[in-house]
């Protein structure tokens, strides 16, 4: 079996992104990600492959480019391993990883994460709205998600039943209106209702639209109830996920963005767009699906 060169590709990609010294970086990527591997401990959600590292380096890109001149490309990268794995981690993994990041950028891991206090002050305001105590954590979590959401397409939150996944995003939604953004989003639950009903069928020459093929297409188009003003537009799947209605959304997930109906019809993720999945654990999802998360 060929194993692609992660370091080589590594190095290659943050050439591409303006780093002059890729090929140490990279070399420090790729350790970091091999040691978390082999440290860590073992859950579904977690993805240390090609298709997380690049994600990883989009991100470095980016935080490359808005950064003043002369920026150490150490802390920019450290940065982007930081802010992009830690939301996913386990509360038990966290001190680990940063403890490899300490020991791979010496002096650099305890650069501060930057913050959107605009945002920060918002998610407050919004969680005293909703009745709930803004405390550390929950704040962290809804901050996270949104920054998530600045470089995904697709998120999951997980955790079990009364942990505060909607109230994550309630608080996320509520502060983004707070904030005068124009925001819509729409509960599915994917369990509740048979494959043929969420994305559509056809029965001999006449098509039937599925719930979510309809909205996801009302929303590209902007049909009615949906406006082109609103710059945030959310579909939240709420409901365990399986490989019997989930894998049919890999290519919504991935760089693809387009959802392919058996009519042949495909229905693009339009950028305000996104997929946000509410479910209790990924014991059911395929590694292919899980790489998207």
């Amino acid at each position: 079996m060929v194993v692609p060169d992660t370091r080589l590709i590594c190095e290659n990609m943050l050439m591409s992104e303006g780093f002059r010294g890729a090929r140490m970086l990279a070399y420090k990527f790729t350790t970091l990600y091999n040691l978390s591997k082999e440290l860590l401990s073992q859950q579904k959600f977690y993805d240390w492959g090609l298709r997380a590292t690049k994600a990883v380096l989009r991100v470095a890109g980016g935080l490359k480019r808005a950064a003043p001149p002369g920026t150490d490309e150490d802390i920019v990268l450290m940065r982007a391993l930081r802010d992009f794995n830690l939301p996913k981690l386990v509360q038990e993994d966290k001190d680990i990883f940063r403890q490899l990041c300490s020991d791979l950028f010496p002096g650099r891991s305890n650069v501060e994460r930057i913050m959107d206090e605009e945002l920060v002050t918002a998610v407050r305001e919004a969680s005293l709205k909703l009745g709930l105590q803004p405390e550390a954590g929950f704040m962290d979590k809804v901050v996270e998600l949104q920054e998530l959401f600045n470089i995904r397409h697709s998120v999951f939150i997980i955790g079990p039943a009364s942990a505060g996944k909607t109230k994550i995003w309630n608080a996320l939604a509520s502060a983004q209106k707070i904030l005068k953004n124009d925001l819509v989003y729409v509960p599915i639950n994917p369990k509740a209702v048979k494959n043929d009903d969420l994305y559509g069928y056809l029965r001999k020459t006449e098509w039937h639209d599925g719930i979510l093929s309809t909205i996801m297409r009302d929303m590209a188009r902007n049909n009615s109830p949906y406006r082109e003003e609103q710059n945030i537009k959310w579909i939240v799947l709420d409901g365990d996920v399986d490989a019997e209605w989930i894998e049919s959304l890999n290519t919504v997930m991935d760089d693809n963005k387009v959802l392919t109906l058996v009519s042949n019809e495909r229905i693009p993720l339009s950028e305000p767009m996104r997929l946000l999945f509410e479910v209790s654990n990924l014991n059911h999802a395929t590694p292919a699906t899980v790489s998207r998360a």
